[in-house]
């Protein structure tokens, strides 16, 4: 890998993660927006469709607009090989969705049984939040932006 190719997973991933934080927070704006304190119960069950919608995204637009820029010759491939015809990204991004939001529910199930089984208050909801929000993207992205890198779009 080039290092303008790791300069593009870098870039490409803290854009990545600065959307799918802000849009995170604002679900949790609408959902928990003017309680002082959410429940347990209640921010367990947002776990999933925040961690479906995240790895959704994570892997898609990525994807597309990596192509896009293979395509383009604004961005070189992985050992030199244009792009190959998608197989089908969208079989791909829901089953890393789909995943994904089984150990989200998971891991934030642990953590906040084990951390705050009294719930959270309205600040730490939106801190941990983006913090899940965050360390999802960063997982996603440079794997869906490397395989896209290789021509491998399916």
């Amino acid at each position: 890998m080039t290092p303008a190719q790791r300069r593009y997973i870098v870039v490409e991933t803290a854009i990545s993660i600065a959307i799918n934080t802000a849009i995170s927070l604002g679900f949790v704006y609408l959902v928990f927006g003017g309680m002082a304190r959410i429940a347990t119960p209640a921010l367990i069950p947002d776990a999933v469709p925040q961690s479906f919608m995240i790895a959704l995204m994570a892997t898609v637009v990525p994807t597309l607009l990596t192509r896009r820029r293979l395509r383009a010759g604004t961005i070189a491939g992985l050992g030199g090989a244009g792009p190959q015809a998608p197989r089908s990204l969208a079989r791909r991004a829901l089953v890393i969705a789909v995943i994904a939001a089984a150990a989200g529910l998971a891991l934030q199930a642990a953590l906040l049984d084990t951390f705050a089984p009294n719930g959270l208050a309205f600040a730490s909801t939106l801190a941990f939040k983006a913090g899940f929000a965050v360390l999802l993207t960063a997982i996603v992205t440079p794997a869906a932006l490397r395989r896209a890198l290789a021509g491998d779009f399916g």
